[in-house]
């Protein structure tokens, strides 16, 4: 790589970080500060004081911030899991068992993810409505589940292709079950991807915020970015400061999780492309 190559690729390098680690530093810093600290200098002066934690608590109890993040870990614990577990024993129905017309019930379940998601903003209000499972947990928690199953089936099935068939053979030979084949041998081999999945799964249903408004509108099921949006209409001029701690409250969850599964996710991600 020639003197003027190194030079552009250091000053990308330089510019993307700068673009990505600003925000985080000014949310981070406003946070700390005391609304007088705020408002006696501006966004980016130093804070004269420390008060994260205080700026924290007050976001819990004045904007219901507590709550929605217990329903948003609901969704996305819960989503992430059985919307795995199901299109895991899709794809293992469809590559491993060999199912009649498993590739087409593939190709249709995986169509869904062809139109874009805010097309089924309308039908899905209407629908849950006359269901009756409008601004329920469980219609909410339904809808993720449905939602994420078609990208998990996609990576699942691509996936079990790379599976040397030798394997399911010897496991027949040794007296499993299909059941005992999914348990004893799938599973363990999944790990890297499934590491992938719940990360991207619990990531997305935790961040999203045009779903749960439209599904839901009290406050008992309403997710953590829904609250958080109406938190910010609350406290844009008289508490921009506990609205940055809401802001650091909220993504201290997707980055416990990336930190626990850095190793298996990052395995999973060259194995998933490989495959």
């Amino acid at each position: 790589m020639n003197r003027l190559a190194r030079i552009s690729s250091y000053s990308l390098i330089i510019v993307l970080a700068v673009v990505w680690v600003l925000p985080i530093g000014l949310v981070l810093m406003n946070a700390t500060k005391s609304f007088q600290d705020y408002t006696h200098g501006n966004m980016w002066t130093w804070p004269q004081s420390f008060h994260l934690f205080a700026n924290m608590k007050e976001a819990l109890n004045m904007g219901n911030l507590g709550r929605g993040m217990l329903n948003s870990f609901l969704y996305s614990f819960l989503g992430a899991i059985l919307s795995i577990f199901i299109a895991a024993l899709a794809a293992f129905g469809i590559v491993i068992l060999r199912l009649k017309g498993g590739f087409y019930w593939f190709l249709l379940i995986y169509s869904g993810t062809i139109f874009p998601f805010q097309m089924y903003l309308v039908p899905l209000f209407k629908g849950y409505q006359k269901l009756g499972i409008y601004d329920t947990f469980w219609g909410m928690l339904l809808f993720y589940i449905a939602i994420a199953i078609p990208f998990c089936l996609f990576l699942l099935r691509n996936y079990m292709t790379t599976i040397p068939y030798e394997f399911i053979e010897a496991a027949q030979i040794d007296g499993f079950r299909s059941f005992g084949i999914f348990s004893r041998i799938i599973c363990p081999l999944l790990i890297p991807p499934i590491s992938v999945l719940i990360l991207f799964q619990f990531t997305w249903i935790w961040n999203d915020l045009i779903f749960g408004m439209t599904l839901s509108r009290s406050e008992t099921v309403r997710p953590v970015m829904a609250g958080l949006s109406t938190m910010q209409g609350m406290f844009f001029r008289s508490g921009i400061t506990t609205l940055m701690a809401g802001i650091v409250l909220t993504s201290i969850p997707t980055l416990i999780l990336f930190f626990a599964l850095q190793r298996n996710f990052i395995k999973g991600m060259l194995l998933t492309v490989k495959s």
